[in-house]
Order: structure tokens, then C-alpha cells, then sequence
């Protein structure tokens, strides 16, 4: 299983390798994505939603590594929720969301902390775990539990 969802990722790879440089001020370019399901806007890495695999893997990832903090299911816990398409530190965007899972959270005045797991976690992992969480917004999202932060919304 690990093999192809390799293979998947590593479509998806250099785009986020490319945002991290960039934040960690390597100077990097983007590269655009591959085939993919979601992203935020034009510019945004695209993530695999549909890739019942990588979703696994990273349900697996998120479980041993986001859970405690993030809670069940990415609902919120001492963390914020995950899966209710509300960043407060990153904005929704899968590649400022990418960026702070791999380098972490470190301005207190922000309202927590956290760690930086692109020194525990390959690039793979936190990708899928990202594609985890997009797919679980996109479940409940249609399930009604929350409202969609990508409908329009009448001025």
C-alpha cells in the first residue's frame, strides 16, 4: 500500500517541497501539481481527496501524531479543529497549512504553539495527513456538521 500511495504523493511532492523552501527562504519555485482533487484557488497544491490510500495513510499519521492535541476525527481538542475549514494561524490554504505542520507554530501571541514535525514526519506523511483532513472536511461538509467555507456567500 505504501508503494502507491508513494507514487501519488510524489506528484504532489514537489509543490509542497517547493512552498517550504520558500518559507524556510531557500528560494525555491513552485512546480504545479498533478491530477488532484482539492485546492483552495489557482495557486494552491493540490491534494488527492479522492485517493482512498493516501486518505488512509494519513488518517493512520494523524491518529499517531495530531490526535492528541487535534482531537478524534480532527474536530478540536486543546488544538483547534482541523476539519471545519478554519485555519487561524495559516488562512485555508493547503500550502500555508502544509508549511506549518512541517516548520511548526512558535509566536505565542498567536494563541498556542506547536511543534514542527518536517524534522519527525517525511513530506509524504504530512501530505497525506493534509489530504486526510481536506477529505474529512469534505465528509462532513456534505453531512451537514458544518457549513462550507467555499459557498459563495450572498453580500
Amino acid at each position: 500500500m505504501l508503494r502507491s500511495v508513494t507514487a501519488r504523493v510524489e506528484a504532489l511532492l514537489l509543490p509542497a517541497v517547493a512552498v517550504l523552501g520558500l518559507a524556510l527562504g531557500l528560494g525555491l519555485s513552485a512546480v504545479p501539481a498533478a491530477n488532484a482533487g482539492h485546492k483552495t484557488s489557482e495557486t494552491d497544491m493540490e491534494l488527492p481527496i479522492d485517493d482512498a490510500q493516501v486518505v488512509e495513510l494519513g488518517r493512520e499519521k494523524y491518529a499517531q501524531r495530531c490526535s492528541f492535541c487535534h482531537g478524534g476525527g480532527g474536530k478540536g481538542g486543546k488544538g483547534p479543529c482541523l476539519t471545519c475549514g478554519k485555519f487561524s494561524y495559516s488562512g485555508n490554504n493547503n500550502t500555508a497549512i502544509y508549511t506549518t505542520i512541517a516548520v511548526g507554530i512558535t509566536n505565542r501571541s498567536l494563541g498556542g504553539t506547536m511543534g514542527a514535525f518536517g524534522t519527525t514526519m517525511s513530506a509524504e506523511e504530512i501530505m497525506a495527513v493534509l489530504t486526510y483532513l481536506r477529505a474529512e472536511e469534505r465528509r462532513r461538509i456534505a453531512a451537514g456538521e458544518i457549513p462550507d467555507p467555499y459557498a459563495k456567500k450572498d453580500e
